[in-house]
C-alpha cells in the first residue's frame, strides 16, 4: 500500500496496469462526452479549456480537435506520456503539464475547466476543497466548470471480493475486493494485480469521497463558485433510444433522480 510519503491516489494512477484494470475509453463515448461539455459549457469558438486529471488525454485531444485551446492536467508522468504521444499523432496541439489539481496555480486563465471520469472526491476532504478553491482561481470571471460525480445517496453495502482475469491477457490476475468507512464517508475496493508470468504485483487502491447534494452546495460556495444546475442520466428520464454514438451525450437536469449513476455539477465563477 502507500508509504508515508505517497498517497493512495498517487499509487493507484502512476502506474499502466490502471488501463488494464480500468479499460481504454471508447472513441464513441468520448465523442459523446464532449460533444456534452460543449452544450452544458455554452463553449465560444477558441475558448481556453483545462481539462483537469486529463488521463490519457482522449477529452483533450478531442477538445483541441474541434478548435479549443486545451490544456491538459494530471498526476501520472506514465498517463502524461502516452498523452503527450496521441496528441503528436493526431497532429493536435494540447499543453499536456505534470501537477496536483488539489496545489494548482493558474490564475484566470481559462474560459472552462472540465473535471470527468469520477476524479472529483478520490481525494481527501482537504484536497477536495482546495481543488475546488483552485478551479475557481483558474477560471476567468463568468466562466463554468462541469465536475463529474457518482451519484449515491448512501455507501453501498455489497462489499464482494472477486478474482478474474484481464481479458487479452491470461497471465494478469485481478483480485478486487470492496471497501467501506462510515466515519469518513467513503466507499471504494482495492485491486491487486499479479503478473503469472513474472510475479510482479500492483497495488491499486481505489476511494471516493461521497458527498451529498448539500455538503457539494457548500463546498462549492465555500470555494468561490455558484452551482448552475445538475445532470443525471435517469434512464426512464433521459432518451437514449435516439442517442447515436458521436452525438453529445444526453444528460439533463430532469435525468437527475434517486435512479441516476451520474452526477454532474455545472458550476460558474462570478
Amino acid at each position: 500500500m502507500a508509504t508515508d510519503n505517497t498517497k493512495e491516489w498517487q499509487l493507484t494512477y502512476s502506474d499502466m496496469i490502471y488501463w488494464k484494470f480500468n479499460g481504454d475509453v471508447p472513441n464513441w463515448s468520448v465523442l459523446g462526452d464532449v460533444g456534452f461539455m460543449e452544450v452544458a459549457l455554452e463553449l465560444e469558438p477558441n475558448a481556453k479549456i483545462l481539462d483537469l486529471g486529463c488521463a490519457l488525454g482522449y477529452h483533450a485531444i478531442e477538445l483541441s480537435r474541434r478548435g479549443y485551446h486545451v490544456t491538459g492536467l494530471d498526476y501520472s508522468d506514465a498517463f502524461l506520456r502516452e498523452a503527450r504521444i496521441a496528441s503528436r499523432e493526431a497532429a493536435q496541439d494540447v499543453h499536456f503539464v505534470h501537477g496536483d489539481m488539489s496545489q494548482m496555480t493558474f490564475d484566470e486563465e481559462f474560459d472552462a475547466v472540465v473535471l470527468w471520469g469520477n476524479s472529483f472526491g478520490s481525494l481527501s476532504d482537504v484536497e477536495n476543497r482546495n481543488t475546488l478553491s483552485c478551479i475557481e482561481h483558474a477560471l476567468k470571471k463568468g466562466g463554468s466548470v462541469l465536475i463529474d460525480t457518482q451519484n449515491y445517496f448512501s455507501l453501498p453495502e455489497n462489499l464482494t471480493k472477486r478474482w478474474h482475469f484481464d481479458t487479452q491477457d491470461q497471465d494478469l490476475l485481478f483480485l478486487t475486493e470492496g471497501t467501506r468507512d462510515i466515519l469518513q464517508g467513503r466507499f471504494g475496493f482495492n485491486v491487486v494485480a499479479i503478473n503469472l508470468r513474472s510475479g510482479k504485483r500492483h497495488e491499486m487502491p481505489f476511494s471516493w469521497r461521497l458527498y451529498l447534494v448539500p455538503e457539494l452546495e457548500r463546498i462549492v460556495s465555500d470555494a468561490g463558485l455558484t452551482r448552475k444546475r445538475i445532470y443525471g442520466d435517469d434512464p426512464k428520464l433521459v432518451d437514449w433510444k435516439s442517442y447515436q454514438r458521436g452525438e453529445p451525450t444526453p444528460y439533463s437536469p430532469a435525468g437527475f433522480t434517486e435512479n441516476a449513476a451520474k452526477r454532474i455539477l455545472l458550476c460558474a465563477k462570478a
